[in-house]
């Protein structure tokens, strides 16, 4: 701390202590210009105007942006640091600023006060910033944790349940994504323990068209070739599990991180497209998710009518959505995207909203920037992801010039790219999903330049 408390020359002019201390308050260095003491007004005044830079520097690509990222624990680290030091920095201006000032014995009460008020002030407003960045900072390392970026909690959650502390590493990494080049995520979640995944969604970025392909592929297609050989009879939201249980064989190996692996590089085969990342949510996470962002506004392309619409927190079953535009709290929205048995509605539905919803939430963020480190501090125990965590505030800003100005392509592996194959099993016409697969992503499609794979329907 710099302290000069030699009085000023007042010249006839008293020099308020505590006015001082309210102007160095206000900006360091301020209090010292009001006492006279120039050189030391400047000393206080630089470093905080380096931060004041420092912040219009990372404001360069908008709020959003900006906003986004707080997802990466480094960055938010630094920034409790950085409030840490201009709490200090502040503290030393205000104190010096009353101590240098010009004291009556008839005011010194006041003053006294005015000054404690003002580092009270000055301490629990940047307790409580440091403490909010804090929790950011929690949760970005469990969602991005290098340690774990490659893992997955032990199950599914309801709402109101606390996930399991193991973690177990993905057996072999994801093929990494070229510089300038296309990127593509799976996004799965589920709705009950263990590993059965309700949404299984694609979603590849476009880096030299400025597009986006989202490709669902619905939980109850069965009988599709593996990637390693032979045919799976099941479900593809069994596979997972049946690798970790042993059921299938898998070159992956047998535990969940081989179910998980198994699970990603299968859907990669089916859809034709190299898969990057994963980021996997439960149920309660995305309630959380948006809630977090103040709720969200669908347009709902038809009447919901599901009277077996299971709650998960002992409601009377039962969901129903009239047409047309709403707006969705957490709760609803899950209901929104996981209610499948209105007639004629049924998985392909519902993963159609799932698409409708992940665009609107980009278009929420857009709006409303500062929900997002509260997103971020609310995702910890509900999310895990490979991705890196100091790529998401760019690919953020990616998102936000594709919802302005790109292309988004939104398809659901339903009919016609797969028909009944019995006990509520469709199975996927494998050649129909190649001939997708090399339309939308060209050169980039597994399957541009090979014969079509042949149908493996029962």
């Amino acid at each position: 701390m710099i302290l000069d408390t030699k009085p000023p020359n007042t010249r006839g002019r008293r020099r308020s202590p505590s006015l001082a201390a309210m102007f160095s308050f206000l900006w360091p260095g301020l209090g010292q210009l009001y006492l006279g003491k120039r050189r030391l007004a400047a000393l206080y005044a630089v470093p905080a105007l380096l931060v004041l830079l420092i912040l219009a520097y990372q404001l360069r690509q908008g709020v959003v942006v900006f906003a986004a990222r707080f997802a990466d624990p480094s960055f938010s680290l630094a920034a409790i640091a950085i409030v840490i030091v201009v709490a200090v920095w502040r503290l030393a201006s205000v104190v010096h600023a009353f101590l240098v000032g010009e004291h009556l014995k008839t005011r010194r009460v006041i003053d006294r006060a005015v000054v404690v008020a003002l580092a009270a002030v000055i301490v629990i407003s940047h307790l409580g910033v440091g403490g909010l960045l804090l929790v950011t900072y929690n949760a970005g390392s469990q969602v991005f944790n290098p340690d774990i970026g490659q893992s997955m909690p032990t199950s599914s959650l309801a709402p109101g349940e606390t996930p399991g502390p193991m973690v177990v590493a993905l057996p072999t990494p994801l093929p990494t994504p070229v510089p300038g080049g296309r990127v593509t995520i799976l996004f799965i979640a589920g709705s009950t323990k263990g590993d059965l995944y309700d949404s299984i969604m694609v979603v590849s970025y476009d880096q030299k068209t400025n597009s986006v392909q989202m490709v669902s592929v619905p939980r109850d297609s069965g009988y599709f070739a593996l990637y390693f050989g032979g045919v799976f009879p099941y479900k593809i939201n069994y596979l997972a599990e049946a690798v970790t249980n042993g059921v299938l064989k898998s070159p992956e190996g047998k535990n969940q991180a081989a179910g998980i692996s198994t699970l990603i590089k299968e859907v990669s085969y089916l859809v034709g497209i190299p898969i990057n990342y994963y980021a996997w949510m439960d149920v309660g996470g995305f309630v959380k998710m948006i809630d977090a962002v103040g709720g969200i506004d669908v347009n709902n392309p038809k009447v919901i009518a599901d009277p077996t619409y299971d709650w998960l927190d002992g409601s009377p079953h039962g969901f129903y959505l009239s047409a047309g535009p709403h707006h969705l709290d957490g709760r609803d929205a899950l209901a929104y995207v996981r209610s499948r048995h209105t007639f004629g509605d049924y998985d392909w539905g519902r993963d159609a909203r799932q698409q409708e919803v992940l665009v609107d939430l980009l278009n929420k963020i857009k709006s409303e920037p500062l929900a997002f480190p509260g997103l971020i501090s609310t995702l910890g125990s509900s999310v895990r992801t490979n991705f890196p965590a100091n790529q998401v505030a760019d690919y953020v800003d990616k998102g936000q010039s594709v919802v302005s100005g790109g292309t988004i392509k939104q398809v659901v592996l339903g009919p016609p790219y797969e028909i009944p194959a019995g006990a509520a099993i469709y199975c996927l016409l494998n050649d129909k999903v190649a001939a997708l697969s090399i339309q939308w992503f060209g050169t980039d499609s597994t399957w541009y330049g090979k014969p079509a794979p042949a149908n493996t329907c029962p």
